[in-house]
């Protein structure tokens, strides 16, 4: 039987971009106000709600891996990369309860961003799904880019806790591409999520 999760699964991808910006974001402006160090505080309050996420997108990721329930190569072009987000956002917040160093997760989150823009790429080439194509493609592009700018912003988190006076020049730059990314990401995940309820409201599978 086919299910179309498909509308719901692209609005937890822009769930889990919205946390993860709001989380860092709450680092930076903690740190900035009042020198405010204690990373662990700023990010714990997030953790059950993206284990929660995690959990449930894991799920759906595995669910689609196992029985396919998309027409043809969308299969693979989608569920290989909703897997893979899912497995960074569930070790993003078993990281946080564990106290475990971020940038561990940060490059896990890196290869899987190459591997997104790859995918989005070739499925651009191929016009896999027609007039949403380009959309598809930018929110490959975006997710991709999250999760290259993962690895550098994972290691100013564990470093943060560790030094006196850190050089935040550089790193804004990083944590502003960073944060671009992010949003690009849960705008284009979220733009084709919203449509596609719509679609699926008027139109049942």
């Amino acid at each position: 039987m086919f299910i179309d999760d498909l509308a719901f699964e692209l609005l937890t991808m822009s769930l889990a971009a919205l946390m993860i910006l709001y989380m860092t974001l709450g680092i930076y402006v903690g740190y900035r106000r009042n020198g405010d160090k204690d990373i662990e505080g700023h990010l714990k309050p997030g953790m059950a709600p993206l284990t929660l996420l995690g959990v449930v997108m894991l799920a759906l990721g595995l669910y689609g891996e196992f029985v396919w329930p998309l027409p043809g190569a969308f299969n693979i072009l989608y569920y290989d990369m909703y897997t893979l987000v899912a497995i960074v956002v569930l070790a993003f917040a078993i990281t946080i309860r564990l106290g475990y160093k971020m940038q561990y997760v940060g490059l896990f989150a890196a290869y899987s961003g190459v591997m997104a823009i790859y995918y989005g790429f070739r499925a651009y080439q191929l016009s896999l799904i027609g007039s949403t194509t380009l959309e598809l493609f930018l929110m490959f592009l975006a997710f991709g880019a999250t999760g290259i700018m993962s690895y550098p912003v994972t290691l100013i988190i564990d470093r943060i806790p560790q030094r006196g006076n850190p050089k935040w020049i550089g790193w804004t730059i990083i944590l502003v591409i960073f944060w671009i990314a992010v949003l690009g990401a849960m705008i284009a995940s979220g733009y084709i999520g919203f449509d596609a309820v719509f679609s699926h409201l008027a139109s049942p599978p």
